[in-house]
């Protein structure tokens, strides 16, 4: 089961939209191109295949070797930290979706990399023209919860690392320079290094449960994600300085997500409960921090009716439906 789209937009693949014939001067029967920035990674792989499922055409950007089986793609080389290259692997993009950015702890490879790498990728598609940048961001932007059910203006994003902050920053830039920023839910599917595995590290550490795991969160499967970012940077008008959250529209419970991997076998289910505050001290001994277990111990779910909307997509499927995938 799929998130299906309506009829009422142009079907990917065949032409550029109107407003993107209008922003770039390309005629309306010349065939639309998306660039993906991050074309090798978790989130970037899986809109490269959503695009050529499509039918669209695309360029395939990434710093190592790129898989060349998908029709009507083409791959370049590049680095956010080279300008040259990236302005290279960008000509003859109409749209680049950036999904690239560093996610390790260090403060300074993430202002190189998510900040100046992301300037230097503005930079880029401004040479050459391209209409549109769609940034993948993070919820992570928002720091410690709880959120419940908020739209994307509603909150202060507040990061609490080096890392979230970076990626703030990179939204920043981009909604300054025209582009749209679009931040998922915890992403979960084949490849998912992050999410699942963090999840399954906390909940262990812990051995317990935060307040009977009650606190909702807000996931979404990366083959949906990357349709998502296909529709909007296909099928939709150009939306520059817009925010959007993506993610199922229905939350889960941490003991949902916990009960899914003890059914799979990849996790023993905890057999007790702690308060948040209990959980924190108790967390701490065994190196946990609070940005850990304020991922499971308060919510952290999200309203994603506006990218729905902009894209005209529905949802036929549960959000535990594809959880987990194989490891």
């Amino acid at each position: 089961m799929t998130m299906k789209a309506r009829n009422t937009r142009p079907v990917p693949g065949e032409t550029v939209p109107a407003s993107t014939a209008t922003e770039n001067g390309r005629t309306p029967s010349t065939p639309l191109r998306v660039a993906v920035v991050g074309a090798t990674g978790f989130i970037g792989s899986a809109v490269l295949t959503a695009l050529a499922s499509a039918g669209i055409r695309c360029i395939g950007v990434a710093r190592g070797p790129l898989r060349s089986d998908l029709p009507g793609m083409t791959s370049a080389r590049a680095d956010l930290t080279d300008p040259v290259s990236l302005a290279a692997a960008l000509a003859g993009a109409d749209v680049v979706i950036h999904a690239a950015s560093y996610t390790g702890d260090d403060a300074a490879q993430c202002v190189a990399v998510n900040v100046d790498g992301t300037e230097n990728l503005l930079d880029a598609a401004a040479r050459n023209g391209v209409g549109r940048v769609i940034y993948v961001s993070t919820i992570g932007v928002y720091g410690f919860g709880p959120h419940s059910g908020i739209r994307e203006h509603e909150a202060v994003p507040a990061p609490v690392s080096a890392l979230s902050a970076s990626r703030l920053t990179a939204e920043q830039r981009a909604l300054a320079r025209g582009g749209c920023v679009v931040r998922p839910g915890l992403v979960h599917g084949p490849g998912d290094r992050w999410f699942v595995p963090g999840l399954i590290r906390i909940l262990r550490t812990l051995g317990a449960w935060i307040d009977e795991g009650r606190s909702r969160v807000s996931i979404i499967e990366v083959n949906d994600l990357a349709r998502l970012l296909a529709d909007l940077a296909v099928r939709t008008p150009a939306q520059p300085g817009a925010v959007f959250h993506a993610c199922h529209p229905d939350p889960v419970t941490v003991r949902q997500l916990g009960h899914a991997l003890a059914d799979s076998g990849r996790l023993r289910l905890p057999a007790t409960s702690l308060t948040f505050d209990q959980a924190l001290a108790a967390g701490t001994r065994h190196g946990l921090t609070e940005r850990h277990l304020d991922l499971i111990g308060r919510d952290h779910w999200y309203d994603p009716s506006r990218i729905r909307a902009a894209t005209g997509t529905t949802v036929d499927h549960g959000p535990m439906d594809h959880f987990p995938s194989r490891p």
